[in-house]
């Protein structure tokens, strides 16, 4: 038996998949008035129509928890069922404590389950995910599964070119064998690694800089290799995929990218309907969270995950391509085909509602909330703010230089705490 055939018994992917859709959002319109510009150079040009803004009591550690939350209470898995957890993310709190280890407590995992976060640009997710799906086809997994997180805060400078592509959330997915929603292709890796400087955020910012024509440079030819080395590999012509996923710092960028493969695989003549066609069949559905949300860094390719199942008439056995790209760089292009619990999952990820119900802010109150977000990564920042039935997972601030989180654990009375350890701060949650 060959390497490849013995991989060819296992099976792993996404089991189950939920986003978590921070509640306040800026409306572009209103920013580019304010910046002066044309509103078609945000809405069109970039494909962004809302930006997703955190509120003071929420920062990666609680967007991550609540959609990691919300998996575990929607699909009634047991905490005792998950022996690994990931996290992708840039947008890391501590140079030193993993997101993983806030999200074991407020999850309530095992003590035998293994957590711990990656960074690598917007790419961390995949390859979150790939560990994952590597441990869930392992003997050490005994029948465990794998949970991936993916959260970060996209942040740029006021005025600067990215300001209108900000955005924030997380996505959680239940990564094991046999999955309903997505299985990927576990035999085939087309990766690409260069190092580049395109985008980059030292640590003694907050917000990253971006080379913003060199990145789209960088963005295209990663695709380019790993399509020519995916394509190699399977045989899979752009007319096989019946979707095609790409990681989306603004929606124009996905545009971009399918219109290259068109051209790479020979336009009309090969494909047999127009660009603008296949654009619209194959990628628009998975667009709906980058334009209403922005951009996700990591969360990116996963939100395009979540927005195709809530939005496309996916089916069993339908294949889908996707890119995943993190600057600095690193990126790959997997494939995957449809689960056969599709129908239980289309139009229910909850994406659409969360969209909704969340509520427009003001220019003034956006400015205020972007001071908030700096004001609370420093010491000494504090709000008293107890969980509610919305919001049951709250960041509290950073006093004595430890991060202080309050939650409720699902089905249980009380709230609990982290980094609260004397007796006097303790009365604040009794």
């Amino acid at each position: 038996m060959t390497l490849k055939d013995k991989y060819n018994q296992y099976t792993s992917g996404i089991s189950a998949i939920s986003i978590f859709v921070p509640e306040h959002y800026f409306q572009l319109e209103e920013l580019a008035a304010i910046r002066g510009v044309e509103e078609e150079k945000f809405t069109v040009g970039l494909g962004c129509r809302k930006m997703s803004v955190l509120s003071p009591i929420e920062d990666p550690v609680t967007m991550a928890a609540m959609a990691g939350r919300d998996l575990l209470e929607n699909n009634q898995i047991s905490p005792d069922r998950i022996g690994y957890l990931v996290v992708g993310t840039e947008s890391a709190v501590d140079e030193s404590k993993p997101i993983a280890v806030y999200l074991h407590e407020m999850l309530g995992l095992e003590d035998n389950c293994r957590c711990f976060d990656i960074k690598n640009a917007c790419y961390a997710g995949t390859a979150a995910l790939r560990t994952a799906m590597a441990w869930t086809m392992s003997p050490a997994s005994k029948g465990r599964l794998a949970l991936v997180i993916t959260t970060d805060v996209a942040y740029y400078d006021l005025g600067s070119p990215a300001e209108p592509t900000q955005g924030a959330g997380a996505c959680a997915m239940l990564v094991g064998p046999d999955p309903g929603i997505l299985n990927l292709d576990v035999t085939n890796e087309a990766v690409y690694t260069r190092e580049t400087m395109d985008f980059w955020r030292p640590s003694y910012r907050n917000s990253a800089i971006v080379n913003g024509h060199y990145s789209l440079e960088c963005y295209l030819e990663a695709l380019r290799k790993t399509w020519g080395m995916y394509r190699e590999m399977t045989g899979y012509r752009m007319s096989d995929y019946d979707y095609l996923l790409f990681h989306t710092p603004f929606p124009k960028m996905a545009w971009k990218a399918h219109n290259l493969i068109y051209k790479l695989e020979g336009g009309m003549k090969s494909i047999g309907i127009s660009e603008e066609e296949s654009f619209k069949l194959k990628v628009l559905p998975s667009l709906k969270a980058a334009e209403e949300m922005g951009n996700l860094y990591t969360s990116s390719i996963f939100a395009a995950i979540t927005s195709l199942v809530e939005f496309a008439p996916l089916k069993t056995g339908n294949l889908i391509g996707m890119f995943s790209y993190g600057s600095g760089s690193s990126s790959e292009f997997i494939s995957g085909t449809i689960g056969n619990e599709i129908s239980r999952w289309s139009g229910s990820t909850g994406l659409s509602s969360m969209l909704e119900n969340r509520t427009g802010i003001s220019y003034d109150d956006y400015v205020l909330y972007r001071a908030a977000y700096e004001q609370r990564m420093k010491d000494g920042y504090f709000v008293n703010h107890e969980p509610t039935t919305s919001s049951p997972i709250v960041y509290l601030g950073i006093r004595n230089h430890k991060r202080l989180y309050a939650y409720a654990l699902p089905g249980k009375s009380g709230v609990k705490t982290i980094g609260i350890q004397s007796s006097q701060e303790n009365k604040l949650h009794r």
